[in-house]
């Protein structure tokens, strides 16, 4: 077995009361079985109040107060669970967020989402820029050949990346034609009204696209980034996203989508750069979090630029 984490994962650690952006707040949390068992032997006033304030109506979930906080959650934004019965004591999606996780066979990936701020401050300031870290163990589960195949370009995808030095828009060219697709080119005229069609939770991205909707752009503006820290972030989104693939023609559409995430956050820092980092936050909390959001963003992919299945 191949487990792969980026270099920085291990530094992650929840930045609590300093979070600008806590997320116990407006996200539905579910809590599993055995967390439940865990709560449902509290006594005292503190378990009677996690018996009142969990519901299993759909999935066993917190009941979130009216204005979308976690009803655990104190004034000054930390856990009372934590603080009462310890960090131990917290269900899995609570344990493990951001982190997320991919199982291939004989493949773990393992990252930090970047709806967290702090995963965004440590992939843009990792000293080392976007690594990734491998271990083996000793088992002999079978891999998949597609999936291998898949790392593999990923890595040379990696590898062109990683150039700082070179300019963004430079390093995605030659990505594409890696990719042995056309030069990729975003007409923001047509996908900010189209990221504005999709669903949308956090009021602040839809005030991030009516500003980079008044914004005025060139033509091929994608050819005006420089900055090496897009580098990183598509780096990430593939990492992520990319050996998920089922076959050629959805790889190259993946790749799209990690590109158009890319160039749609530097057309946003553009638009107001004293958010450059928030923009990636609110990206990464609106599309990746939502698969309905990610499915009609590949779709339209696979539609205006025809992907062929030839790799």
């Amino acid at each position: 077995m191949r487990y792969t984490r980026p270099s920085f994962y291990d530094s992650f650690s929840c930045i609590g009361e300093a979070c600008k952006h806590n997320c116990c707040i407006g996200w539905e949390i579910d809590v599993d079985d055995e967390t439940a068992e865990l709560y449902a032997s509290v006594g005292g006033e503190f378990g009677k109040e996690l018996s009142e304030k969990i519901t299993n109506e759909g999935e066993r979930h917190f009941c979130l107060q009216p204005d979308g906080r976690c009803p655990f959650l104190n004034e000054h934004n930390l856990c009372r669970i934590i603080l009462t019965l310890g960090e131990d004591a917290l269900c899995d999606i609570c344990a493990l967020h951001p982190r997320f996780f991919n199982s291939f066979p004989g493949r773990e990936e393992a990252g930090l989402g970047l709806c967290c701020e702090e995963a965004v401050r440590l992939l843009l300031k990792s000293p080392d820029g976007f690594r990734l870290r491998e271990e083996l163990d000793d088992g002999d589960e079978k891999t998949d050949p597609w999936v291998e195949h898949l790392a593999e370009i990923r890595a040379d995808l990696f590898a062109k990346l990683a150039v700082e030095e070179k300019p963004f828009s430079k390093r995605l060219s030659d990505c594409c034609k890696q990719m042995d697709i056309p030069a990729l080119t975003f007409d923001l005229n047509e996908w900010i009204p189209f990221f504005r069609s999709l669903e949308r939770m956090d009021p602040a991205w839809d005030l991030a696209l009516e500003k980079l909707g008044s914004a005025a752009f060139p033509a091929h503006w994608e050819e005006t980034i420089h900055d090496s820290r897009y580098g990183r972030i598509l780096s990430y989104f593939l990492f992520r996203h990319f050996l998920t693939a089922k076959d050629s023609s959805q790889a190259r559409s993946i790749f799209a989508f990690c590109a158009l995430g890319t160039c749609l956050i530097a057309a946003l820092d553009r638009a107001d750069p004293l958010q450059s980092d928030e923009h990636v936050r609110l990206y990464s909390a609106e599309i990746e979090y939502s698969d309905e959001n990610l499915e009609r963003i590949c779709a339209k992919l696979r539609e205006r630029f025809a992907f062929e299945s030839i790799l």
